[in-house]
């Protein structure tokens, strides 16, 4: 029997849209070549000019150099002319939010669709400053011996107590990046009283006077207390945050309280001023940024001008509104990923316990100790495993490319596909349409989900039918993808705050407790995000709530129940805490062990992810046909190419005619439709092959690869998302749900 789909949604939903329009891009490649002048005539509009200085200040500091003629190599215009136009491309194209390129706008569902952008001069934009400058600056800004003295020391967030030792993690910097080692220091009765009255935040002459004594001398406890700064085991209020108010107030907040800080805080505050007139418009002159950088360099904190900028644009609409239909559509696609999503284990998380089992049984440990490499078990015991899905069998493919028959394994649901593409092959069909009695074998499980999740997607029109396409569901959170623009836009944070507000109610025996950690400089910009939980759990990085909201490491412990879930509890507080990570960072790659582990716990016996994935089978064939489910697009037709496959096109690259020749060849041969889209992870880049220059950006960005996938254009018709104009927009639509049985039972 069919289960009941138990996730509402917000009546809301996020839209995101490139700058500019298809018909743009359109308009643009509808001829064999796109001149120098047509390229040149665009770079005339002020905002693509300032889309590009803030995407990459040395791109374009060349077209300046080409507009006056200076750049007299051809083979150098050429690849700048490709430079360009992926910039081009990419902002009338690609939805996904960066910079200038693209933007976001928060809509609502109606009876009927009716979704209008108003022009893009119109819309609404945020600009601050890059925290890989703001983490400089604030490290500088303590060097500084008045401003060092005048600062509250706290003691280091990773540090905890083993034996007789106190361990902590300590940063520095090689090239720019950031690396973390464990420190190990002796104990004693000075370092403790120390750290015990550093808790609440002091001054580093109050620590120092805890020492003096008749045998310790100021300069001698001085020095000490110093020595201690210098070695991270007591760091500063200025400290990077990625919570709370965005990073230049706090800095600006702690100055404030200073004595001998006014020339700090007239630049800062002159930076601020001058970055809010930029929002005003989208169409700033280069020459403003570079006016503020130059007063920066006052500041004497290095930067590179690339990172120095962080823009975000919001979309201004006449309507945005998405129909109860298309949202039910939505729904019925929910419930067919989560039918053919099957469990998948969390490798991690499951070692862990093993271990932690074998080891402790069902003691209650602190969370330091157990995850410590020497004394504990440690996280991540097998760091070349990924996830692990229990559910496979064999099958023997066909030959590709020539070569023996290869035996891989399959899940239940990749054997179906399997059949699947065996018989449109057989028919030669280009679409696959899957339907609930392929899967009647396998029922929708509502129980292992998150508590909350979104759902990504885009909306269009193929031959005249009002189609979406599902490409995820999922996250640890119905807020993940939105939280870093949350600073910058008010209806996107209070629709955050909602999904919070939800989460929370359906959690009121346990805490919700945000992560806070700065892995790299540079990530700041993604993980920033305003204070959304009651809770944070504070590591290498600074919460900005008030102590008792702040959850330490020293009073989390771990454990392993009957039922073999991973605990965590707070032992001052009392309740299981669950640490939430809202923001899309993927905390898994390269980054320390606790961290990882505080992410991986957001997903313990849930299924992260819905989505429906073709596995090994991806790799396995040159051709994939589109996948359909009712009106849902679940999987683009795809094309798997080698080196060889293009090999021949390289020959002729340089002479148009032949170039033209072999496209329509190649085209024909494999039955390419004209509009592909290149993939690169998460990276999409929009091709026309009907002209050569788009062919030209095309194999000039994998002319260094062995292979590379491309996918059908699906929405290039009259489109569902249009401006003042009539113009169609690629687009990008997310939809939060939430478990409404739980809301109801809360």
């Amino acid at each position: 029997m069919k289960k009941r789909n138990i996730y509402s949604d917000y009546n809301k939903y996020i839209l995101r849209t490139p700058l500019l329009s298809l018909n743009f891009f359109k308009n643009l490649t509808s001829e064999e070549t796109i001149s120098d002048e047509r390229i040149k005539n665009i770079l005339k509009d002020p905002t693509i000019r300032e889309a590009i200085f803030l995407a990459s200040p040395p791109l374009y500091k060349q077209i300046v150099r080409w507009e006056n003629n200076q750049i007299k190599e051809e083979k150098k215009r050429n690849r700048l002319k490709t430079s360009i136009l992926k910039y081009i491309f990419r902002m009338s194209t690609r939805p996904t939010p960066f910079g200038l390129f693209a933007g976001c706008a928060v809509g609502k569902f109606e009876d009927n669709t009716n979704i209008k952008l108003s022009n893009y001069k119109s819309n609404n934009r945020h600009t601050r400053l890059d925290m890989n400058y703001l983490v400089s600056l604030s490290q500088d800004l303590v060097q500084i011996q008045g401003i060092k003295e005048q600062l509250l020391f706290y003691p280091n967030t990773s540090l905890y107590s083993l034996g007789r030792q106190l361990r902590y993690v300590e940063y520095g910097y090689i090239n720019g990046q950031r690396y973390h080692h464990i420190v190990a220091v002796k104990d004693s009765p000075y370092l403790s009283k120390i750290l015990d009255r550093a808790k609440g935040g002091a001054l580093l002459k109050d620590l120092s006077n805890l020492l003096v004594d008749d045998e310790i001398t100021e300069q001698e406890a001085s020095e000490f207390i110093y020595e201690l700064v210098d070695n991270q085991l007591l760091i500063s209020e200025l400290e990077p945050s990625v919570t709370g108010p965005e990073f230049i107030e706090q800095i600006k907040n702690i100055l404030q309280k200073l004595e001998g800080t006014s020339e700090l805080l007239d630049v800062i505050e002159r930076t601020q001023t001058k970055l809010k007139a930029l929002d005003k418009t989208l169409s700033n002159p280069p020459q403003k940024y570079i006016e503020i950088s130059k007063d920066l360099e006052t500041l004497k904190t290095d930067f590179e001008l690339k990172y120095l900028f962080q823009t975000d644009m919001f979309s201004k609409v006449e309507h945005n509104l998405l129909s109860a239909s298309m949202v039910e559509l939505i729904k019925d696609g929910l419930t067919f990923l989560n039918k053919i999503t099957l469990p998948r284990e969390n490798g991690f998380i499951d070692r862990f316990k093993a271990v932690f089992q074998e080891r402790y049984e069902q003691k209650e440990v602190l969370l330091s100790k157990a995850l410590d490499t020497e004394l504990g078990v440690g996280y991540r015991q097998d760091q070349s495993s990924g996830e692990i899905n229990p559910l496979i069998n064999d099958l023997i493919l066909p030959e590709r490319n020539g070569s023996n028959d290869t035996r891989i394994t399959l899940s239940p649901i990749h054997k179906i596909l399997f059949n699947k593409i065996t018989q449109a092959f057989s028919k030669e069909l280009y679409v696959v349409k899957l339907r609930d009695d392929d899967f009647k074998e396998f029922e929708e499980n509502w129980r292992d989900l998150p508590d909350s999740l979104w759902i990504k997607g885009t909306v269009g029109i193929i031959d005249g039918k009002e189609m979406v396409k599902l490409s995820v569901a999922g996250g640890s959170s119905g807020a993940k993808l939105i939280g870093r623009f949350c600073h910058g836009n008010d209806d996107i944070n209070i629709l955050a705050q909602e999904i919070i507000d939800k989460e929370t109610l359906m959690n009121k025996d346990k805490i919700l407790a945000e992560i806070v950690h700065l892995p790299e400089s540079r990530v700041g910009n993604i993980l920033l995000r305003p204070s959304f939980r009651q809770f944070e759990i504070p590591y290498l990085a600074k919460s900005n709530l008030s102590n008792g909201n702040q959850i330490s490491l020293n009073e989390l412990y771990v454990s392993v129940n009957y039922n073999g879930k991973v605990l965590l509890r707070s032992k001052r507080l009392g309740k299981e805490i669950i640490p939430k990570l809202t923001n899309a960072h993927s905390y898994w790659r390269k980054t320390l062990p606790i961290y990882h582990f505080l992410g991986d716990m957001q997903n313990q016996k849930v299924r992260p992810v819905l989505e429906m994935t073709l596995g090994p089978l991806v790799n396995e064939y040159k051709f994939i046909p589109r996948f359909e489910y009712k009106n849902i697009i679940l999987q683009e037709a795809m094309w798997h190419l080698d080196k060889e496959d293009v090999k021949h096109l390289y020959n002729v690259i340089d002479d148009n005619i032949k170039l033209k020749e072999k496209i329509g060849q190649f085209k024909e041969t494999k039955n390419i439709p004209q509009y592909i889209s290149l993939l690169d992870g998460d990276n999409e880049l929009l091709i026309n092959l009907h002209n050569l220059d788009s062919v030209k950006v095309l194999l000039e960005t994998v002319k260094n690869r062995n292979s590379f996938k491309i996918a059908e254009f699906l929405f290039m018709e009259d489109g569902i998302v249009k401006n003042e104009k009539g113009e169609s927009f690629a687009n990008e639509i997310i939809v939060p749900f939430y478990n409404s049985k739980k809301i109801n039972d809360a």
